[in-house]
């Protein structure tokens, strides 16, 4: 079969692998000029390896990403570095049982009921009784109001801004009990890993047209469909899986009313992360830091070269400053020094010896759609891969429930996409 893929992040990419070695012809559009999508790296010309435009990493338990991984022969290193938070002007180490037996802000009664409701958590397979109940009930009734307040409210908060009681536990659950101490991360970046898996699907026969957006997907009869581009060219396939977060996907199928209706309440914010290649380590060897004081302006610091040796960009200290945001913020209209002034003095209460002298250079980097609002309720609004648009297929983060979106899973989204696509 001829078959049709919008978009070449890692959904679009996997079905592409999948697809072209079971055969089919496969192309693949995608509106950037390389692939990847949220993943997408960039490198300087005199670092090694490039660096996410969005701060990326996977589990020991995300197996479709690492099987993938091996099967087309990509080594991914796996490293335990050091999560903590910070509040009330310190720094926490708070990713072990054993650091947070240690965390000062609880009581011990306090650390032990969140360590058994965590354990809970890690050890249950249960999240369906989950799914209706806001983390914003079940968090303190069982960790405590004091849990609540110091260690999660701000970080829902920081996360999902107005949305966060509604945010259901299903999705609080999947952010605990798939974590690992030790983290992955693809030899040479996830744009490498990318670029590996595309030349692969290539080798088998894939074609990737980039630089190009989809205007419209629209029948083309004997149940064929036609992929308009913004280029004026079309091309008619037997099947198209579309990738597309549902807001755009919306605009470029004419879709029933009731469809649109189910469809209308799945919303999302937006990512803006500031990227700064600093002359000196910013963080005492901490990778990620959450950010649970009150006021500030960002939700978590990153400092990727705690993380992935320096020695791969050149000597430079590489630092995330991370927010998800709704699009219309206004941090979504500034450029990286606007962001580095407003940011400076949060950044100088977090280490009093950071001074703007220390920036060798920065970046900014936007997404409009990076995050679903996951609110109970959430597990009766996802869209079914099969659209009412015969032989259309929908394959995008809103989809991938009850975890949070991830490379992980949208390789498996794209193998479930694949699967799909290629029934008769």
């Amino acid at each position: 079969m001829e078959i049709g893929i919008i978009g070449a992040g890692f959904v679009g990419l996997s079905a592409a692998y999948h697809l072209a070695k079971s055969g089919h012809q496969v192309t693949v559009f995608e509106k950037e000029a390389q692939s990847a999508g949220l993943a997408m790296g960039f490198k300087e010309p005199e670092w090694q390896w490039s660096l996410e435009k969005h701060y990326h990493h996977f589990f020991v338990s995300d197996h479709h990403i690492r099987n993938l991984a091996a099967k087309i022969g990509h080594r991914v290193n796996f490293v335990r570095p050091i999560t903590s938070t910070y509040l009330d002007g310190e720094i926490f180490q708070l990713d072990s049982p054993l650091s947070l037996l240690r965390f000062p802000k609880l009581t011990l009664s306090g650390r032990l009921r969140m360590g058994a409701v965590l354990a809970y958590l890690k050890l249950s397979p249960d999240w369906q009784s989950l799914k209706n109940i806001p983390a914003s009930v079940f968090i303190p009734k069982f960790m405590g109001q004091k849990a609540w307040d110091i260690v999660w409210k701000p970080l829902f908060k920081g996360k999902f801004g107005k949305y966060y009681k509604q945010i259901n536990s299903a999705w609080f659950w999947a952010r605990i009990h798939p974590r690992s101490s030790s983290l992955g991360y693809p030899e040479g970046g996830f744009q490498a890993l990318a670029l590996h898996l595309q030349n692969v699907a290539q080798a088998a026969g894939a074609e990737f047209v980039f630089s190009t957006g989809i205007s419209r997907v629209s029948p083309a009869g004997k149940n064929r469909l036609r992929i308009s581009t913004d280029t004026q060219k079309y091309f008619d396939f037997d099947k198209v899986i579309c990738s597309l977060t549902t807001p755009f996907f919306t605009r470029i199928v004419d879709l029933p009313a009731d469809y649109l209706a189910r469809l209308k309440p799945l919303i999302g914010l937006g990512a803006v992360n500031l990227i700064l290649s600093l002359k000196q380590k910013f963080l005492p060897g901490v990778y990620w830091l959450n950010i649970n004081e009150p006021g500030f302006p960002f939700l978590a610091v990153v400092e990727h070269t705690n993380y992935m040796s320096p020695e791969y960009y050149n000597g430079d200290r590489l630092v995330y400053i991370g927010n998800y945001l709704p699009p219309e913020h206004p941090y979504f209209q500034k450029d990286s020094p606007a962001l580095l002034k407003v940011f400076t003095p949060y950044l100088k209460q977090i280490n009093p010896d950071f001074s703007q002298n220390w920036v060798k250079k920065s970046w900014v980097w936007k997404a409009s759609f990076a995050q679903p609002i996951v609110t109970s309720g959430y597990y009766h609004q996802i869209p079914p891969m099969i659209t009412p648009v015969k032989n259309l297929f929908l394959a995008n983060m809103q989809q991938i429930y009850p975890w949070d979106r991830g490379t992980n899973y949208a390789v498996e989204l794209g193998e479930k996409a694949a699967r799909h696509a290629s029934s008769a």
